[in-house]
């Protein structure tokens, strides 16, 4: 199957690269604490894929762990410090993509669909008036990926 999309760290020299091959299941701006304070932005823009249609192609040794809650084990460059993706217990066929670290010349494969974690958003965030859905937390945000 063709490559669909392509990524990696923020490394010059041997970078974490990874890519892969089928659409996301979905594509969402997420407002949790956990993903705004592990990124430093207001929102992550996060690509949901499984993980069977995902590959580590280059630096799979610099990669490293960090628990950020007993369920959230994110994957980051342990050379730069990118977070580039993560794997989250209740969706154990499924891994969360931080889309800025897909080639800026990739298409993802989707676009966002839903805001989720709106109960979660910093007090300074406005949300577009974008006619997304808009969702408290991950439950009921739709298939196929839920939260158990």
């Amino acid at each position: 199957m063709a490559i669909l999309a392509r990524g990696g760290c923020r490394c010059d020299s041997n970078p974490v690269r990874f890519e892969y091959n089928k659409e996301p299941a979905e594509v969402h701006f997420c407002l949790c604490t956990d993903c705004t304070d592990t990124c430093g932005g207001a929102l992550a823009l996060i690509a949901v894929v499984e993980r069977s249609a995902f590959t580590i192609t280059a630096g799979e040794e610099k990669i490293r762990n960090i628990d950020t809650k007993p369920t959230c084990h994110r994957r980051y460059c342990a050379d730069c410090g990118c977070h580039m993706f993560l794997y989250v217990d209740a969706f154990p066929d499924h891994l969360l993509i931080h889309v800025p670290t897909i080639d800026r010349d990739t298409d993802i494969g989707g676009e966002p669909d839903r805001w989720v974690f709106v109960n979660s958003k910093h007090p300074m965030v406005t949300i577009p008036d974008d006619g997304l859905p808009r969702h408290p937390g991950w439950a009921a945000s739709g298939d196929p990926v839920q939260a158990a």
